[in-house]
């Protein structure tokens, strides 16, 4: 088999580089609106899956079909989702007048709330790209998951975590980071991810 052979691992590795790129640049701009994040995200995820099932999915062509399918579903999440995390930044703050006990007691309850908004936000939108139910049976069975699979949850959320920790970590890691999401951070984040994403809803399916 010839090194630069259309069928050879090589050229497949770098094929697969390519579709990231691409599904990355694509991802990005379909989230600049905001309010259509969590579709994008929805998007983002089902190519991303079929990446990792060994497929060869048409980047451009399944992310919009995704896109348009998950459009209303996605978007009724999204916008739960930022509500409540707009409420838990304001209450956080809003705990500061509290002393002593109160304030712990407080601290307590709202990182416990947190917690769980971040297991359901991990799973919940490579859940809606993958099966169909209501938004309340989305919103349950997202966090039914990552309670279910704790090993796999811990990886996962912890992928995304660390990511952020990094981006974070210094104004000079911040501007580097940037850079890696806009051009390809995002896709390769998830089509990590999408591995054992998959593996735990393959369970699931009928």
């Amino acid at each position: 088999m010839k090194f630069w052979a259309i069928d050879s691992p090589v050229m497949r590795v770098l094929g697969r580089l390519g579709d990231i790129i691409i599904l990355n640049m694509i991802f990005v701009v379909g989230c600049i609106p905001v309010i259509t994040i969590g579709t994008s995200l929805s998007a983002l995820y089902a190519v991303a899956m079929k990446m990792a099932r060994g497929e060869d999915p048409s980047v451009w062509k399944e992310f919009w079909k995704a896109y348009k399918r998950n459009f209303k579903q996605a978007t009724i999440c999204w916008l739960i989702m930022a509500v409540v995390a707009m409420l838990l930044f304001v209450d956080f703050r809003i705990i500061r007048v509290f002393q002593g006990s109160m304030y712990s007691v407080m601290r307590v309850i709202l990182a416990i709330i947190l917690g769980v908004w971040i297991l359901m936000f991990q799973y919940l939108f490579p859940y809606i790209a993958r099966f169909e139910n209501g938004i309340f049976a989305t919103l349950r069975n997202a966090l039914l998951l990552a309670a279910a699979h704790i090993p796999s949850t811990i990886v996962i959320v912890g992928l995304s975590v660390g990511s952020l920790i990094l981006t974070l970590f210094t104004s000079r890691s911040f501007v580097i980071a940037s850079i890696i999401w806009v051009f390809f951070g995002f896709a390769v984040l998830a089509y990590v991810q999408a591995f054992l994403l998959c593996r735990i809803f393959e369970k699931y399916e009928k």
